[in-house]
Parts: structure tokens; C-alpha cells; sequence
């Protein structure tokens, strides 16, 4: 059939993308830091934010269904917690942990390689 609901469609990669997108923007207006003082820009930081934040607990909330997906989500989840230096909420990783759980085995696979 095909078109934007296919099944057979990734749902995490455009998760990814989405998180990726709200997180470029927020470091982007974070370098600028006289503008961000700025009256007319401090509620569109608050705002990027937000879409950083809620980007990132659909990606964490959503289980994959299927290997490549939990391999993607995994291996975005970990680069983020490093590139942030934090683990995040603990409520986050017993999340993520929990929704990767059916793909356990192939998971374990690719992290001993």
C-alpha cells in the first residue's frame, strides 16, 4: 500500500529526527548568548525546550517493533545520555530498558560486537 501510515515503515527513525531537530535548534539559540537574554527570545528557548523535552519522552516511551528499530532507539538513547554528561530521570532508563525488553537477544548481539 504504501504512504506515510505503511507498517513496514521505521516509527523511531522519525522520532529520532524530530528530538535531533529540537535539540540543534535549542543549542543553536543557547549560543547566542546575548540573544537569549533578550526579552523577545527567551520564550522561544522555553518553547525549543519543551519540543526537546517531550521529543524525547515519545522516543523513550515508544516500544520498537522491530530489531533495527531497538537497535536505533538504543544507540540514540546512549549517545544522548553521553552527549548530555547525565543518565536523565532514572524513570527514563527503567522506561527505555522496559520497551527494549522483546528484543532482548539481538540487542545483547550487537552490544558484544
Amino acid at each position: 500500500m504504501g504512504g506515510p501510515f505503511d507498517a513496514s515503515e521505521s516509527t523511531i527513525a522519525p522520532m529520532i529526527e524530530n528530538h535531533r531537530r529540537a535539540r540543534t535548534q535549542r543549542a543553536a539559540l543557547e549560543q547566542r548568548g546575548w540573544l537569549v537574554r533578550s526579552l523577545l527570545c527567551f520564550p522561544l528557548l522555553i518553547c525549543v525546550r519543551w519540543r526537546e523535552r517531550r521529543a524525547l519522552a515519545k522516543l523513550v516511551a515508544i516500544v520498537p517493533l522491530t530489531a533495527e528499530d531497538a537497535r536505533c532507539k538504543l544507540t540514540y538513547v546512549m549517545a544522548n545520555m553521553i552527549a548530555d554528561r547525565s543518565t536523565g530521570p532514572m524513570e527514563d532508563v527503567a522506561t527505555v530498558t522496559e520497551t527494549l525488553r522483546s528484543h532482548k537477544d539481538s540487542l545483547t548481539r550487537f552490544l558484544r560486537k
